[in-house]
């Protein structure tokens, strides 16, 4: 048996040189004398000459032929292995810039006039599969490194993907972590990018929080929207220990085709002496000596675009002829007296905006805006850092698109504050000219 192999052994390795170095006569009359033998068979030796041949060609015609081929094909190998191919395609970077000039009148906020970067953001985004997507977003207003740095950082996940009605008319996304809290329409482009204007409404409600957010769209040619979320409550940025959650819910449908409609409702819960993740007007803290409270809103908002286009959102961007959209909101500051010897009083009000864009062609727009802050009855509260019972903001501006996604824009902002005391109101008009971009 041990004789045998060695034959074998020794065959093939005579067949190999024979493959590969053109074998000599010599070469073949050992062979015919192994089959002659009996050690081997003629047959063993053709089956082996043709698998011998096969690899040979093999090699010659994929493989590589010098040391920078085998290294390419080394690194490729590696890429496909450990997913560096794929990166690309899964991995999204995205952001929004805006810089320029401000100057205020005496009493306003940039009176020493002065170059700002208001607006500087930076958003990672990576989809490690089909039904998942995290992203992550980092604040440089200003260029400062803000606190928080980073604005928001969630996971997005297509629910439906996990029944077996994915493609029904029914469809529900969820969305947890650090998030901007889904209410209003405002709140999705109110920064001197996106914005038809540098400046925001009076109010400019919104805010972010740390909960989960679910949403989705009833029906299929003219869906319901919908948003539910559950969050802290609180504009902290640590952990939350207070058992009473905020909630949000908002309500979206177009009845026409340019007619955009939609109703938002926020509760912030029980929030003791904490400050309230919904900003209404600069106005987060609560009422005066109350040792525990909770803020309730609700807004209304319609939109309406006249030869309406592709592009709706971001407003700066859009190239409808025109649109004109305004919101209606009532807010209630619940403020629960624990002694009664205290002076604490609820704080409620109402707010509003109009604005409008006409496109005078593809490059040049004007934009207006007219919007207020207010308090009911005798309250006062420090509204846009100016303490007052009513505040006005009457912006004016135009915009000229130098490209698909930089946009250079001026604006005159004209506030104005009732105190209900008759003192002076402030001088504190607003001029800015920025320039905007986003990629």
């Amino acid at each position: 048996m041990v004789k045998r192999f060695m034959s074998l052994f020794l065959s093939v390795c005579i067949v190999f040189s024979v493959s590969v170095a053109a074998a000599s006569d010599d070469s073949e009359v050992i062979l015919k004398l192994l089959v002659k033998k009996g050690l081997i068979t003629q047959a063993e030796v053709d089956e082996m000459k043709t698998e011998v041949e096969k690899s040979r060609v093999t090699m010659k015609s994929e493989g590589p032929k010098t040391l920078e081929e085998r290294m390419a094909n080394v690194e490729k190998d590696l890429e496909s292995k450990v997913g560096l191919d794929k990166l690309a395609s899964k991995l999204k970077l995205k952001g929004r810039f805006a810089a320029g000039y401000f100057s205020s009148q005496r009493a306003g906020t940039y009176f020493n006039n002065s170059f700002r970067v208001p607006e500087a953001k930076l958003q990672f985004g990576f989809q490690p599969d089909d039904m998942n997507s995290v992203i992550m977003r980092m604040n440089f207003n200003n260029a400062i490194a803000n606190s928080p740095l980073i604005d928001y950082l969630y996971l997005d996940t297509n629910v439906m993907k996990l029944t077996p009605w994915e493609k029904s008319p029914f469809k529900l996304m969820s969305r947890i972590g650090r998030l901007k809290v889904d209410f209003g329409e405002e709140t999705w482009s109110n920064n001197p990018v996106e914005s038809a204007l540098p400046s925001n409404s009076a109010a400019n409600v919104g805010g972010y929080d740390v909960g989960l957010q679910l949403s989705g769209k009833i029906g299929k040619d003219n869906p319901v929207g919908w948003t539910a979320g559950i969050t802290n409550g609180d504009n902290s940025i640590g952990v939350d220990n207070n058992w009473l959650k905020a909630f949000n819910t908002k309500l979206s449908y177009n009845p026409i085709d340019p007619l955009s409609l939609s109703a938002s409702y926020y509760n912030s819960g029980r929030l003791g002496t904490d400050s309230s993740a919904i900003n209404i007007g600069g106005v987060i803290t609560p009422p005066t000596n109350a040792l525990n409270w909770m803020r309730q809103v609700v807004e209304v908002d319609a939109r309406y675009d006249f030869k309406k286009g592709k592009v709706l959102n971001p407003p700066a961007y859009c190239d409808s002829l025109a649109y004109i959209r305004l919101a209606y909101g009532y807010f209630y500051d619940d403020a629960i007296r624990f002694n009664l010897g205290r002076n604490v009083r609820d704080r409620e009000g109402n707010y509003g905006y109009v604005e409008g864009l006409y496109n005078l062609n593809k490059k040049f727009y004007t934009a207006a805006r007219a919007s207020y802050v207010e308090l009911n009855g005798d309250n006062t509260a420090s509204f846009n850092s100016v303490t007052t019972k009513l505040y006005e903001r009457y912006s004016f501006g135009l915009g000229y698109r130098l490209t698909n996604a930089t946009i250079v824009k001026a604006s005159y902002d004209v506030n104005l504050e009732k105190n209900g005391t008759g003192g002076e109101d402030p001088v504190d008009g607003l001029f800015s000219i920025l320039v905007s971009s986003q990629f």
